[in-house]
């Protein structure tokens, strides 16, 4: 029975494991494929938001050549209301333009379209500024984001060097980009309650972010993992956990490859993962469905063949008796050979022969472990001879103590030793424990060693009423009880008995 039982038990076994990895497997995979196609639509997103950012900044750069050559030309000393009519026009024609405006050589404001609330306008300490007054190059450059003077809002500059006739430092024209406008295209994008967006300068310096926080601009973020995979990747995909919130992300980014700029679109992790995660408990929820119908069909198989075979159980146990009884012969003639006790393939078998039996009669079987305490220093003080001398002596005054016929006392492995008690309570075998360790105490072997000054031992004591488990099972629960409470006797300071009992499964 019990083999068609096993059987049964390991097909069934092997029917759950196979589909809970055949499910653990497919989440795993469609959470790998959801991310995926998740960093595909980041990068496509961020492709569109810096090519949306380089047109712009691209068109103000044109405006800005333009209003270059017209200034050089003489315009704004010639003809003024002209110019002034060409600003107006070129800011209407950028819609993102909060102002253009032209300084001269000294930062003061010569014209811009809006006019500025007040009159005497300077930017000599703007960083646009002061970078054109010390770089001769009449490239675009792009500045930090700042609060306009003009109009009171946020915004970042592209602007243009002008030079005069000898190739001098003229002044600066520049076109100023609302960060306002840019938030409300960025923000017409739907990326989910934890999603952000943001430009940044080349340095990685941020221009803006949305969400917007007036705290974040200009905010260094060199340093990031993003700036360094920059290095060696145009673009690319990163989870990370914002330095500025707090909330992991899947970050995609992209430098301009004409433009010192740096686009990122990020979404929170969890946000984006939660319609896989809806899926996954979907079909977890269906697996789990139908590894509890197997369970039911399988446990139900089981009592089937528990019922054919319960006549042959009746054949089994004449035959177990006979097995036993040929079991304990060999038991008894199966010593160790140092101290005289059984040994441990001795104790092995008979404690399951004595489970079984107990088993049968419904009583009580007592496990007794001895450990003699600090024998390794024993050993060390008086060397390995008297150390077998003193194995001897307590394995001899040991069989003085079990003295039952059905008592087994064995050498379990080292210094350590072990007492079989069949039909024997908990407090019964604690007894026999308490009067060995006494008359160990009355012997008084020497072990200076030792705290002491004599040889102890620890004991630990375990009680079972077998139920119906396999005898193995039951052996080795045994075993691990009796260990245990070794355990705590040695973590009391040794030269004690700790006991406990064995649960049966029947109980809660």
């Amino acid at each position: 029975m019990k083999r068609g039982i096993r059987l049964t038990s390991i097909l069934l076994v092997f029917i759950c494991l196979s589909l809970a990895l055949l499910t653990a497997w497919q989440v795993w995979f469609s959470r790998e494929r959801a991310l995926h196609e998740l960093n595909v639509a980041n990068l496509n997103l961020v492709q569109a938001l810096d090519n949306y950012a380089e047109g712009v900044i691209r068109q103000s750069e044109l405006v800005l050549i333009e209003l270059s050559d017209r200034l050089q030309n003489g315009l704004v000393t010639q003809q003024p209301e002209r110019l002034e009519a060409l600003l107006q026009k070129q800011s209407e024609v950028l819609g993102l333009a909060n102002a253009i405006v032209i300084y001269d050589q000294l930062g003061n404001r010569q014209l811009s379209s809006p006019l500025p609330p007040e009159q005497g306008l300077n930017a000599a300490d703007r960083a646009f500024f002061i970078h054109h007054r010390d770089d001769p190059s009449t490239d675009t450059f792009i500045g930090p984001t700042i609060k306009s003077r003009i109009t009171g809002d946020w915004v970042f500059t592209v602007s243009r060097r002008l030079n005069d006739g000898q190739g001098r430092f003229a002044g600066v024209v520049a076109v100023t980009l609302g960060v306002e406008r840019f938030l409300s295209f960025f923000g017409s994008l739907d990326l989910g309650e934890h999603g952000s967006m943001s430009l940044s300068t080349g340095d990685a310096k941020l221009l803006f972010r949305q969400p917007f926080r007036e705290q974040d601009v200009g905010m260094d973020w060199s340093e990031s993992p993003i700036l360094q995979r920059l290095h060696d990747h145009r673009e690319g995909t990163i989870v990370q956990t914002s330095r500025i919130d707090g909330v992991e992300r899947v970050y995609a980014f992209r430098r301009n490859d004409r433009l010192p700029l740096i686009t990122i679109v990020a979404l929170g992790r969890e946000d984006a993962l939660e319609p896989w995660r809806h899926n996954a408990q979907l079909f977890a929820s269906l697996i789990l469905l139908l590894l509890v119908a197997v369970g039911i069909i399988g446990q139900r198989l089981i009592v089937d063949i528990r019922r054919r075979t319960r006549a042959e159980r009746q054949l089994l146990s004449a035959k177990e008796e006979l097995l036993d009884a040929n079991a304990r012969l060999e038991v008894l003639a199966s010593q160790d050979g140092l101290t005289g006790l059984a040994n441990r393939r001795s104790f092995d078998q008979t404690l399951e022969v004595e489970i079984r039996r107990a088993q049968r009669r419904g009583s009580s079987l007592s496990l007794l472990l001895l450990d003699i305490d600090l024998f390794k220093r024993y050993n060390d003080r008086y060397g390995h001879v008297a150390g077998d001398d003193c194995l001897r002596a307590v394995a001899a005054l040991l069989k003085q103590c079990v003295r039952r016929p059905g008592d087994l006392a064995a050498r379990y492995g080292g210094e350590e030793l072990a007492v079989i008690l069949p039909n024997t309570t908990g407090e019964g075998a604690a007894a026999v424990a308490q009067a060995f360790m006494q008359a160990l105490e009355q012997r008084h072997l020497r072990h200076e060693a030792s705290p002491f000054a004599r040889v102890t031992v620890s004991a630990g004591v375990a009680n079972l009423t077998p139920d119906q488990r396999d005898s193995s099972v039951l052996a080795l629960a045994l075993i691990e009880a009796a260990d245990q409470a070794l355990y705590r006797a040695k973590s009391n300071g040794r030269n004690c008995m700790k006991s406990t009992e064995v649960e049966s499964q029947h109980q809660g």
